[in-house]
């Protein structure tokens, strides 16, 4: 072994109290990178009942872990650069070369960094089937034997990421060794930063931003417009933050020195100068803890929400447990529907044979018709050439009478008034406002609505789909003559499909796939072999399927970005504890030579370290309740209404994580008081 690198080795151990947090964090982070891989690329899990979403979300996780890991990275980087640089100021002045410090900087930077990896890996490999079967029982499941632990395409990309990451790190410290003179080396680990002066052009735009962000959370009312403006509130917020904490803090602290009231006292004094003398660096670090907060609250909150909400939209949208329509289509793309009765019997038959017991039977009827969408006038085909793909559009049509029953909500529709509700759109889900010209005449667009009780799975998704809600029968009869003579042999016929409850609904559920094949049986052999059959059958069983898909796999995704979050807001406060206590030992060391008593410099203490520290868990508590009515409204959009539901899980979540975050404290907080004295 080298002399470089018997003294890197030698370095890792004499600051284990750096090395340690360092090579732990990007272990845990190469964990988390490693699992969420592959989860994406294991096909296997993304065969099981719901697993279709597995592969999105998780390479949407694991492009939000890589961008957070590289960040988290260069923070413990700088914090470790600073501590350390008086120390390669003395191998400089005791005669090695900047090249020489670069070389036990290379060995430090490349044992760190393969314990790092290979221990990340390790982890990675023993907890990966633990996390397979979490995200299985998310998923109601069975369990899916056969999960690989090891394999070169999530091991390889994985490790090159990091060291790549870590590479870049060891760059940035040679380049920055390299430009800076010894004496600033020795000086590196103590200079503080300068009385701050208050940046007024950062003030006025940590207010605008944050005032914007927040008059957008709390303006916002649509929740599709929740669904549109979230985003560009958040970066509002994020940017407003860090602004109001670098300028904003800096004026208040100024403004509390200036009350000589309240700075000339011996608890106050200590506590607002050695805050306002380093507040840039603090600002920054306190900023990172208040969004990687809210981060936090918001992710886990929301996703435990929704799990846990799942049955409510179920019931709500499936009063039945199956809808079952079918039709025969002729060669000018018209359909003729099955009657009710004969779609009855199909299925009475074909349960009978899968011992499944039909406790209910309804008939639902509902006008399907497509239709081009410009400046809200709908157009059949031919009536007008300027329009693009993006116009067209599929569109419902029942009476109130039946989305009261369908949904078991009531809206009060007269006349000529209708609700819209735009179920899909692949440009951006938007809203209608006003009147809506069909087939000539004004209809009043009452309300909009965030669900609606018809579906179709047979239709393309590449088009806008709209539900329309009539007040009556006449009005519906109306839509449906005039596009009859509109559409000529192109028009859309009535659909009539049947609604069914069986007795027992797990059994039913179990027996779905039977009852999917026996009844497209029927159909074929009813129709005959060479008809063209358009075939319906949406189910509740099939629906909690695609939603424990989708929400139990955003569960996941959000507690383990939610851990991630917190593991880094751990983090940073520890660091920031070690800085602050070597910064601030010889400052109390001084304060009890001039006659401060230990109780009096331990309160000082105390009172700068709570100020500091919980500031940011009240500012995420504030941003949280802040977009709470734009998240409920993103909620809504997911068809998730229960508000009582949503704030007891944030409440809870906020609960937790203050609990958390108090640990932390206590915990850092020792470390930080051991330095002091």
């Amino acid at each position: 072994m080298s002399l470089y690198s018997r003294m890197a080795a030698q370095n890792i151990r004499k600051n284990a109290r750096f090395f340690l947090p360092r090579i732990g964090t990007e272990a845990g982070l190469v964990t988390c990178f490693y699992i969420m891989l592959t989860l994406a690329l294991d096909d296997r899990i993304s065969r099981v009942k719901g697993g279709n979403y597995i592969p999105t979300f998780m390479w949407m996780g694991t492009a939000i872990l890589a961008l957070l890991s590289v960040v988290l990275m260069l923070y413990i980087n700088r914090f470790l650069m600073k501590q350390r640089k008086r120390e390669f100021g003395v191998y400089n002045v005791l005669g090695m070369e900047k090249r020489h410090v670069g070389r036990v900087l290379f060995f430090e930077n490349t044992f760190s960094s393969l314990l790092s990896v290979a221990g990340g890996l390790l982890v990675g490999m023993i907890f990966y089937k633990l996390c397979s079967l979490l995200i299985c029982r998310l998923l109601q499941t069975g369990i899916v034997a056969g999960f690989y632990y090891v394999s070169p395409t999530t091991v390889l990309p994985t490790a090159a990421f990091f060291l790549l990451v870590d590479a870049l790190v060891f760059l940035i410290n040679r380049v920055g060794i390299a430009l800076m003179k010894p004496v600033e080396l020795l000086q590196g680990g103590s200079v503080g930063e300068k009385e701050p002066k208050v940046r007024w052009i950062l003030l006025l735009l940590g207010v605008m931003m944050l005032g914007a962000g927040y008059f957008i959370a709390l303006t916002t009312k649509s929740p599709l417009e929740a669904l549109e403006f979230f985003f560009l509130s958040v970066m509002l917020i994020i940017i407003g933050t860090y602004f109001l904490f670098v300028s904003g803090s800096i004026f208040v602290l100024k403004a509390l020195k200036r009350n000589e009231k309240f700075y000339y006292r011996p608890q106050n004094m200590p506590a607002v100068a050695g805050l306002l003398y380093r507040m840039k660096q603090n600002a920054v670090g306190l900023a990172s803890i208040a969004i990687l907060s809210t981060g936090v609250l918001v992710m886990i909150s929301t996703t435990i929400t929704l799990y846990a909400g799942m049955e409510g939209v179920l019931d709500k949208n499936y009063p039945h447990e199956l809808y079952f329509e079918a039709g025969i289509s002729n060669d000018e793309n018209q359909t003729t529907f099955f009657p009710p009765d004969e779609l009855e019997s199909m299925l009475r038959s074909a349960a009978e044979k899968n011992g499944v017991t039909i406790k209910t039977v309804e008939q639902n009827e509902y006008l399907y018709a497509a239709y081009l969408l410009k400046d809200n006038r709908l157009y059949v085909s031919g009536e007008t050439d300027d329009y693009d793909l993006t116009d067209v559009g599929n569109y419902f049509f029942i009476t109130q009478e039946a989305y009261r029953r369908l949904s078991g909500e009531n809206i009060d529709l007269r006349g000529n008034q209708i609700a819209v509700c735009s179920i899909y759109n692949p440009s951006g889900i938007k809203e209608l406002t006003g009147t809506l010209v069909i087939h000539g005449e004004e209809y009043e667009i009452r309300q909009n609505l965030y669900h609606y009780p018809i579906s179709a799975s047979y239709l393309a998704s590449s088009f806008a789909c709209y539900g329309v809600v009539v007040s009556d029968e006449e009005a519906l009869n109306g839509i449906y003559l005039k596009q009859k003579e509109a559409n000529g042999q192109y028009a859309s016929e009535m659909t009539k499909r049947i609604a069914v409850t069986f007795a027992d609904r797990e059994k039913a559920a179990a027996a779905g796939d039977s009852l999917d094949a026996d009844l497209r049986s029927a159909l074929r052999k009813k129709a005959g072999d060479d008809a063209v059959i358009s075939y319906s059958l949406d189910t509740r069983w099939k629906a909690k399927e695609a939603m424990l898909g989708m929400f139990g796999t955003l569960l996941f995704l959000g507690v383990l970005l939610g851990t991630v979050c917190l593991f880094a807001t751990a983090l940073i406060i520890y660091f920031k504890q070690i800085s602050e206590g070597y910064e601030d030992r010889s400052r109390f060391q001084i304060m009890e030579k001039i006659g401060m008593s230990r109780q009096e410099v331990m309160r000082t203490i105390r009172r700068q370290v709570l100020l500091v520290f919980f500031l940011p868990l009240a500012v995420a508590g504030l941003h949280m309740a802040v977009v709470f009515p734009m998240l409920t409204g993103i909620l809504r959009v997911l068809m998730l209404f229960s508000v009582k539901l949503f704030v007891f899980c944030s409440l809870g979540t906020f609960a937790v994580f203050a609990l958390v975050y108090t640990l932390i404290y206590l915990g850092t907080s020792r470390t930080y008081y051991r330095i002091v004295h």
